[in-house]
């Protein structure tokens, strides 16, 4: 591609371009080559000239689109380029003429062809003006078959990301000969019957990732042609639409047809759809294959077809009567697929009988119909369904009585209110019954299986006799409630799927059924232990991070004093306060802990308070200077000594009373004096009170654990019937670190 001139246009150089410091990216505002924000000027040129520009850059550069409506006929953005680091920031939105001309005779609206390294991101819109076009075929009339509104040809190393594409012509999305490409958050939106409008399409493609995205349209969500391999989909919404479908095979001219393989679909939900997942090929003689396929973890919602393998697939019987479909498919696997059929028959494998389906594999497939067991109907199709041959038969699966499943559902209940230090006695061990449905009665409700389980001091406050709290008690003989993380196998909620991570408040049993669910939040960082959801980056963490933020005001040079420093909060307050370049000590109650926080979590300091028989000479000797900020985790002695050894204008946060959780007659503090004499400030907060700064949180601790700079200990115990012991060793001093219970690791 030829380097643009200023003959493209009168305006001085510097008045289109944006030069930002070294080492950053050039921005090319489309506006600035003449585009119009008023939806009725062509401003196709104005965007080429902004590529162009773009593309020619020997550095890093950025197509921006700001808010607004741009009339766009048609552009077609080529490489290759001089960079391999093109983004397109689209903040508004790309109108599409309304007729049906204007593409001279292309199926292509925008399009990228032979680029490396382009990404789209911004949260903009293209509006693909379909709506007179699919009256025009809904009519029977002779019409063009229209334009895809985002082509990718013949490219590599590409991403979009949060990207909304509404009423298209033809296909939303098309990626074709493409390499390395990442589809994230896609919005894709036509009416139910808007014709030929498949949401996205991967042909002749390898390496594309399609994760996250929400796909209403009148065709195939997402549709799979030949010679697509290495594909990955997961937590995707079809609906409606016609699922997702790998096909058509078997139609193109000539006597062989590039192969699909190693295709992976996991974590989608169908909603009233006119399939589920589908393997679709033509009844002709044209050979190919289709192999190593997954299918897993989908929730199907009345869904005509949920399971379906076609390969007598011949509309109006033309070319293909009578023959045998050439392709062979095997190695099919699908596994966890639950819900609702529309139809009778939820399963139907129609195979080709010269090229029968091997290896198919069924497990855990749980679908009904009318609340009665769904059927599935096999021809020339050979496998295992949960160990039992497949060979040809109907087969029937079964939900369970009344169409409903139930699971067995182990659970901790609360046996009777504790009297002073917790006691394994408080609570049993009980056999319960779970249902995989969430409640009909109840909208938006959520079943989660738990997997991880916060052991928290909080908890013993909740175990006694009284409703004066900022949180309810137990009451006995129902189940405990702590912070968790958990896997969802249903839902009715639009903002949870199936197989979404959650983290929040939950049952402490194997599965919950959560009705407040304002109460959990999704996971949507997946590159740390999940089990650190319920710590480093749950309500502990954050418990560490406003604490010392809001409450301690720190200042560099202060000299700090964290108690139970090697628990959940104390660890994290440390290594913050390091952080910050304060001076810090902390207690704890045996040697190993004492050298954990030395050697491991970089405190200046630590001392075993079990073996100082006067805290507040101890103290004094680690504080000669005095204690600018005490961070307190258990109140009682050691708040009275600390309170001795404040500096002027000191801050106490009082984060817990773990030393008063255990006695059955607390006592109170003697040195309440010194807060006057020394102008301190002592308050208590509850990290709820803060939630606006939970983002902030999550980015700052997330960055900082990946730097390696922050480390955080865990205390596992495993399996659910461990549960009250793992609780009540936190009032013993038995953990290191957060203590977490592992019910299942998946």
């Amino acid at each position: 591609m030829a380097t643009p001139t200023t003959s493209f246009f009168l305006l001085p150089l510097f008045f289109v371009f944006v030069f930002l410091l070294p080492g950053s990216d050039a921005v090319f505002d489309v506006v600035k080559f003449g585009a119009k924000a008023d939806g009725s000027a062509d401003s196709a040129r104005s965007f080429l000239k902004a590529w162009s520009y773009a593309c020619n850059s020997p550095s890093p550069a950025t197509v921006y689109v700001p808010a607004g409506k741009f009339l766009v006929t048609q552009a077609v953005f080529r490489g290759p380029c001089r960079n391999s680091m093109i983004k397109f920031l689209i903040q508004g939105t790309l109108v599409a003429p309304s007729d049906y001309g204007g593409s001279g005779g292309s199926d292509q609206w925008i399009a990228f062809s032979g680029v490396n390294g382009v990404s789209i991101s911004g949260g903009g819109t293209l509006d693909g003006g379909g709506s007179r076009l699919w009256a025009c075929k809904l009519a029977g009339r002779s019409c063009p078959s229209g334009t895809s509104s985002l082509t990718f040809a013949n490219s590599k190393n590409i991403a979009v990301d949060g990207l909304t594409s509404i009423n298209s012509k033809l296909f939303h999305i098309v990626v074709l000969r493409c390499q390395n490409v990442k589809l994230i958050r896609v919005n894709i939106v036509a009416s139910g019957n808007s014709p030929n409008t498949d949401g996205i399409h991967v042909q002749m493609s390898t390496g594309v990732d399609i994760l996250q995205a929400n796909i209403r349209t009148g065709d195939d969500c997402i549709s799979i042609g030949p010679g697509t391999a290495h594909l990955w989909i997961e937590r995707v919404f079809c609906g409606p639409g016609h699922g997702i479908s790998i096909g058509s095979l078997g139609k193109a001219q000539g006597l062989q047809e590039e192969s699909v393989r190693n295709v992976t679909v996991k974590t989608v939900t169908f909603s009233g759809t006119q399939n589920g997942v589908r393997i679709k090929t033509w009844g002709t003689r044209i050979r190919g294959q289709v192999r190593g396929v997954v299918f897993e973890d989908a929730l199907m919602r009345n869904v005509q077809n949920p399971i379906i393998i076609d390969q007598n697939y011949c509309p109006g019987n033309k070319g293909c009567p009578g023959q045998s479909s050439g392709i062979k498919i095997s190695q099919v696997k699908y596994n966890n697929i639950r819900g609702t059929s529309a139809t009778p028959v939820a399963v139907t494998f129609d195979c080709s009988p010269s090229n029968p389906c091997s290896g198919i594999t069924l497990q855990d497939i749980k679908l009904s119909y009318h609340s009665q067991r769904a059927q599935s109907s096999c021809k020339y199709a050979n496998g295992v369904a949960s160990g039992l041959n497949l060979a040809c038969s109907v087969a029937y699966f079964l939900m369970g009585e009344g169409g409903e499943e139930m699971v067995r559902n182990k659970q901790v209940v609360l046996k009777k209110f504790a009297v002073g230090v917790p006691k394994e006695t408080d609570m049993e061990i009980r056999q319960g019954k779970a249902s995989f449905r969430s409640p009909t009665a109840v909208e938006g409700a959520i079943v989660v299986k738990n997997l991880y389980l916060s052991c928290d001091p909080y908890m013993r406050g909740r175990m006694r006799d009284y409703a004066d709290s900022y949180i309810p008690p137990f009451q006995p003989g129902s189940v405990i409630e702590g912070f968790g993380v958990a896997k969802v196998v249903d839902s009715t909620n639009p903002n949870f799927c199936v197989g979404d991570y959650i983290t929040g408040l939950t049952g402490w049993e194997e599965y919950s059924t959560i009705v407040r669910t304002e109460q959990v939040r999704k996971i949507e960082v997946f590159d740390v232990p999940l089990s650190y959801h319920v710590g480093l980056l749950g309500m502990t963490g954050f418990t560490a991070y406003v604490g010392f933020y809001e409450i301690c005001a720190p200042k560099k040079g202060d000299y700090v004093f964290v108690s139970a420093a090697s628990g959940a909060v104390g660890q994290l307050v440390g290594q913050l306060a390091k952080l910050h370049g304060c001076y810090v000590v902390g207690s704890a109650g045996s040697a190993q802990k004492v050298d954990l926080l030395k050697n491991k979590l970089g405190f200046d300091e630590a001392f075993n308070y079990k073996e100082e028989p006067d805290l507040t000479e101890a103290l004094r000797s680690y504080f000669p200077k005095g204690i600018d900020i005490y961070f307190d985790n258990v109140g009682g002695a050691m708040l009275d000594a600390a309170l001795l050894n404040m500096r002027v204008h000191g801050r106490v946060a009082v984060c817990g009373m773990v030393s008063q959780h255990a006695v059955s007659d607390p006592k109170g503090i003697s040195n309440l004096y010194t807060l006057v004499m020394k102008r301190i400030r002592m308050e208590g907060f509850i990290q709820s009170d803060h939630l606006h700064l939970f983002p902030k949180f999550l980015s700052t601790i997330i960055d900082l654990y990946k730097q390696g700079r922050i480390v955080y200990i865990e205390d596992m115990n495993e399996g659910l019937e461990n549960g009250p012991e793992a609780f009540v060793g936190l009032f013993t001093g038995n953990n290191v670190g957060k203590q977490v219970v592992c019910v299942s690791r998946e």
